[in-house]
């Protein structure tokens, strides 16, 4: 329990070493800051303004870094417009940061409010774990890092060059230097400081969920589950594939699982469940396997950890279900579903969660019945149907009606029975008997007369857990108004359940799942062979080596191109160089750049060109987020080999580029080439209908400010597809060693007692598994915004302890 008392004379204070590591910080943090700003591409008044008004909040009240730090982090990066990869706005956030604690830190420590022990003690095992790492991160950085180019536009372009090992390393650094800060937070407030760490988290998982919920109706559409289509948010870094929206709605869904447990009031229930709602369309809708598998693994480590746990005050004698028995209903309701979705699409499946929906508040009314009684709500309920059939083969939409008015009268019934009203249990078996028969109907009726059987096994199953109840010696259930938030939570996560795997597109990832993973495990060997000699082995080839490395030794398949900044006598070109091999315009690098919402076609493209030998030049204006461009306006460029620039124009126009959806739509340029031939490019002009210049920097004279890159559909060369593969390759045996200890260390801490019984224990567990799941089919380390968070849980859960009862 959180204490709000005077500090005791054993809380924590700030002493000269934390005063001199927080004036440190803070000198080193502007220093980096001012780096950052004499670079940054975008509009840095703005930029400015903003990380101040962050920078003096943090200042005023530094504990709020815990909840405004994970809020921002998966939705302030604006790489795709800015075009710097190295370099982004989440760096920024972390600088401030660290500057604003370094600064109180140094001159004015916050006062400590926790007056008992706090729920973190300094380990030396965490702390040995993590030196490892450091030495790791220390060796490999400086072997990927040197010898370091001078920090000008060439350099920033693409990840093949030294200066990518600081893209990598300040994930770590930006993790080491925020430790210290999150170990003071917890000393000093306690459980304060953990439970704002949630709503941080939380937020995070609410913000990146919202970025995804926009994507997916601006482009595929809300419902549409048999597109192609998978999710990236605001999270650049996809822009080559990786799963860095997978790993941050893992890591952050248990801490807003946790937020909703506790939320109170009604508008604090409402906007929790809103807030895991759409993080489970968001979830369900990457259309990943291993995010299906981590939230299953996830949510399992949650729910042991919280069997045996002490009850919460003034519930202990609430009766409590077997896990058992509440998992059987689950299943029952999802295998109903998906017998009846392939059939009867969304109408029948909405129609079966309204009856799941009507049944819980039931299960108190129809318990206890005796045989006769059952019976005639049986027969009862066949007739309401019959009559159902006969208003479908009556009225044009006469199945909806009558749905409709039977979920309706059942509804009142048990409305007037909640208000000490006599209704009787046959009536309430009745109806839901005859919605039950009445979902079938509404299936045959969407599809096919002749199309029923499986809806038909849906309605059985329904009726078999209704059965069970009206007749069972103990009820399956009893239905309590607290247990709502539970109900909707079931019903909307099993909706994505059936939605997403009863879809096409999911259907057909699943049964490609066994040659998938052949791919994955020739692609580990692959990545495996990288690293040769004991020097290697030990250390690692270097961090940020590995896209690097796969271009240079790996031919077949053909990596999908490159990009590079070229001098000129009159400045700087773009020198774009296709794969290896031919492949489709979408498998192939594409220099991209953001442009207005509102374009107005048709297009008119100038631009100059240049190349030694025939080949051909693929330029598209699409509606376009990250990956997956549709509609496009194209045009393909003929240029002929030769030592002198070409000028080209070409008009680009497409009808469906005018279509307007229900949200704004991003739109993208893209050049691209499917040869292995170099084609420079230069003074790259567009202009729209209205005569808008859309196209900044198109000379190139700012580097590759404003200019961006993605490969839509091969991923392979940028990511060993394994934390701990990746880490071996680019750290060596010290560092795969030393990320294994870490999570293995968390891990362990957490299942521990008396550990496991502090409050958010069982929360960093599921978080800490989740991530680890993701992380057996994804790098996560050469993403630094996943990095940093990874880390930071990690440090808490190797250090976490249960304070003593107080």
């Amino acid at each position: 329990m959180t204490a709000t008392a005077h500090p005791s004379a054993a809380s924590p204070r700030s002493g000269p070493t934390a005063r001199l590591y927080g004036g440190s910080v803070f000198v080193l943090a502007i220093v980096a800051l001012s780096m950052w700003f004499a670079s940054y591409p975008l509009d840095r008044g703005v930029a400015g303004v903003l990380l101040g008004a962050y920078g003096l909040a943090l200042a005023i009240r530094p504990a709020l870094w815990l909840v405004l730090l994970p809020a921002l982090w998966p939705v302030v990066d604006l790489a795709p417009w800015g075009g710097h990869i190295h370099f982004t706005e989440s760096d920024a956030l972390a600088l401030v940061t660290l500057a604003a604690l370094g600064l109180r830190e140094a001159f004015a420590p916050p006062p400590p409010t926790l007056a008992g022990r706090a729920p973190v003690k300094l380990r030396a095992g965490a702390l040995g774990v993590f030196g490892l790492l450091a030495a790791s991160v220390a060796v490999a950085g400086l072997r990927g890092g040197l010898p370091l180019p001078a920090l000008e536009a060439g350099s920033l372009i693409g990840y093949n060059t030294t200066v990518n090992a600081l893209r990598v390393g300040k994930g770590f650094l930006l993790a080491f230097a925020l430790i210290p800060f999150l170990q003071l937070a917890v000393r000093r407030d306690g459980d304060a400081a953990l439970d704002r760490l949630t709503l941080g988290l939380t937020l995070g998982f609410a913000t990146c969920a919202a970025a995804a919920l926009w994507e997916r109706v601006a482009f595929p559409g809300l419902t549409n589950f048999a597109s192609d289509y998978r999710t990236s948010a605001l999270f650049w870094e996809m822009h080559v594939g990786g799963a860095a929206l997978d790993a941050w709605l893992m890591l952050s869904f248990p801490f807003a699982v946790l937020s909703f447990r506790r939320a109170h009031g009604v508008v604090g229930r409402a906007l929790a469940l809103a807030v895991v709602a759409v993080g489970v369309y968001a979830m369900f809708t990457t259309f990943s396997r291993i995010v299906y598998g981590a939230l299953f693994v996830s949510m399992a480590a949650l729910g042991v950890a919280s069997l045996g746990r002490p009850a919460a005050p003034g519930t202990a004698d609430r009766p409590r279900r077997h896990p058992a028995v509440v998992a059987g209903l689950v299943l029952a309701m999802l295998a109903g579903g998906m017998l009846i979705f392939p059939e009867g699409g969304y109408r029948a499946l909405l129609a079966f969660t309204g009856l799941a929906l009507l049944a819980w508040p039931a299960g108190s009314a129809i318990a206890g019945m005796r045989a006769g009684g059952f019976a005639l709500g049986l027969i009862g309920g066949a007739v309401l149907a019959a009559g159902g059939a006969v208003a479908m083969l009556a009225l044009p939409k006469g199945i909806y009606l009558t749905y409709a008015a039977l979920w309706g009268l059942a509804a009142l019934l048990l409305v007037l029975r909640a208000r000490g009203l006599r209704v009787g249990g046959v009536a309430v078996l009745a109806l839901l008997v005859a919605l039950a028969l009445a979902t079938v109907l509404v299936s045959a009726f969407w599809s096919a007369p002749t199309r029923f059987m499986g809806s038909l096994g849906g309605a059985l199953l329904a009726l078999a857990v209704l059965t069970r109840q009206a007749l069972g010696r103990t009820p399956l259930w009893q239905p309590r108004l607290q247990d709502i938030q539970g109900l909707l939570v079931a019903l909307a996560v099993g909706g994505m359940v059936v939605t997403t795997l009863g879809g096409y597109y999911m259907g057909s990832r699943l049964s490609n799942t066994g040659s998938d993973t052949e791919i994955r495990l020739r692609h580990t060997g692959r990545s495996l062979d990288f690293v040769q000699g004991p020097l290697d082995a030990l250390v690692g080839l270097g961090l940020g080596r590995y896209p690097e490395v796969y271009f240079w030794r790996v031919a077949d398949p053909a990596t999908p191109g490159s990009l590079a900044l070229v001098g000129e006598p009159g400045g700087r070109a773009m020198r774009l160089t296709g794969p290896r091999q031919g492949r489709s315009i979408d498998e192939v690098v594409l220099l991209t750049q953001r442009l207005p919402t509102d374009v107005v076609t048709p297009l008119q493209l100038r631009l100059k060109a240049r190349s030694e030998v025939d080949t051909q030049l693929v330029v598209q204006v699409c509606r376009k987020h990250l990956l997956y461009a549709n509609p496009c306006a194209s045009a393909m460029v003929p240029l002929s080999g030769s030592k002198h620039w070409t000028t080209v124009t070409r008009v680009l126009d497409d009808p469906l580029m005018a279509a307007v959806g229900s949200l704004p739509r991003t739109t993208v340029i893209t050049l691209g080439t499917t040869g292995p031939t170099p084609i420079d490019l230069d003074d790259i002009e567009l202009t729209d209908a209205q005569l808008r210049p859309l196209v900044a920097n198109g000379g190139f004279e700012d580097g590759g400010a404003r200019w961006f890159f993605s490969s839509d559909r091969d991923h392979l060369p940028w990511h060993a597809k394994n934390l701990f593969v990746h880490a071996f390759v680019e750290q060596g045996v010290l560092g795969a060693v030393a990320m294994l200890l870490i999570l293995a260390g968390a891990l362990l801490c957490l299942v521990r007692r008396p550990t496991r019984l502090q409050a958010h224990a069982p929360t960093l567990l599921a978080a800490l598994v989740g991530l680890a799941t993701v992380g057996m089919v994804d790098s996560l380390l050469d993403m630094p915004r996943i990095t940093v968070f990874l880390l930071l849980l990690a440090w808490l859960a190797l250090n976490l302890r249960q304070p003593p009862a107080r």
